[in-house]
C-alpha cells in the first residue's frame, strides 16, 4: 500500500491538556510498537518529513481536513515516538468541543493520516516494518475513528474500562455545553460501548460453557447493569 493514505490509531496517547491556553501535549504515534495490521514504525520514519514539511502538517479534529485545530508548536521524534505539542486550538465549536471531551477523559487518542515512502517486510515474522513515513496530519479521535481499523479500540477493554468510559461519556452529556454533531458522535459511542461491553459477556460465557452458543442473563447482567446506571432520559 505504498502511496496510499492510512491511518493508525495511538491509545493513551495524550499526556497533559491545557485548558486554559487550548494546548494539548502528547504522542501522536509510538515506535517499535507492533499494531493490529502487524505494522511497527521503526524511530528515524518521520526525520524526512519534519526537516521539508513541518510547517505542512497539521493538527486534525477527526481526521477532517474541513476542521483543523492549527499547526503544532513542537512536533520531533524522541525515544517513544513522535511526541507533539499544539499551538493554542483556534477558537471554533469543534475546537471547544474536544478540549471538553479531552478535559473530560473522553478523548484518549490521536491518529496519523500518512502514506508509506519506505518499508521492508519481516518474512518470518510477518510484520511490516515502517522506515519512512510522508506525515499529512495527526488528529484527534474517538474510539473507532480510524477508517481502516473500526472499533479496534475495544480489543483490550475490560468492563471496567467500559464502566469509566461510559459514566465520562454520559456525565458530558448531562451537564456539557456541545454542539449537536459532537452529541451526536457521543450517542454513537455509547451504542459502540454498549456493544463492546455484549461482546465481554459473551466471550466471559464462551469460556465457561461447554456449549460456545450457550450464553445466559446471568453472563450478561453485570454488563447491562453499566448501562442501567448511567441511561440517559
Amino acid at each position: 500500500m505504498t502511496g496510499m493514505l492510512q491511518f493508525k490509531n495511538l491509545t493513551g496517547s495524550v499526556k497533559d491538556v491545557d485548558t486554559k491556553n487550548n494546548v494539548i501535549t502528547g504522542y501522536l504515534s509510538a515506535f517499535n510498537n507492533e499494531d493490529f495490521d502487524k505494522d511497527v514504525i521503526l524511530p528515524g520514519s518521520f526525520k524526512r518529513s519534519l526537516d521539508t514539511r513541518r510547517d505542512k502538517i497539521l493538527f486534525l479534529n477527526q481526521h477532517k481536513w474541513e476542521q483543523p485545530h492549527g499547526g503544532f508548536a513542537v512536533l520531533k521524534e524522541d525515544s517513544h515516538g513522535l511526541y507533539f505539542e499544539s499551538n493554542p486550538l483556534i477558537d471554533t465549536s469543534y475546537s471547544r468541543d474536544a478540549i471538553k471531551l479531552y478535559s473530560a477523559g473522553i478523548m484518549k487518542e490521536h491518529s496519523i493520516g500518512f502514506q508509506v515512502v519506505q518499508s521492508d517486510y519481516d518474512n518470518e515474522k510477518g510484520i511490516r516494518q515502517i522506515k519512512e513515513i510522508k506525515l499529512y496530519e495527526g488528529s484527534n479521535v474517538t474510539m473507532g475513528a480510524n477508517p481502516n481499523t473500526p472499533f479496534r479500540g475495544f480489543k483490550s477493554v475490560n468492563l471496567k474500562d467500559i464502566n469509566d468510559q461510559v459514566k465520562a461519556i454520559t456525565n458530558v452529556i448531562r451537564n456539557g455545553d456541545l454542539t449537536d454533531e459532537t452529541f451526536v458522535q457521543l450517542e454513537i459511542a455509547l451504542k459502540q460501548l454498549q456493544l463492546a461491553s455484549f461482546n465481554l459477556g459473551k466471550e466471559k460465557a464462551f469460556k465457561k460453557k461447554d456449549d460456545p452458543t450457550h450464553v445466559t442473563r446471568l453472563d450478561l447482567d453485570p454488563l447491562i447493569s453499566v448501562f442501567k446506571k448511567h441511561t440517559i432520559i
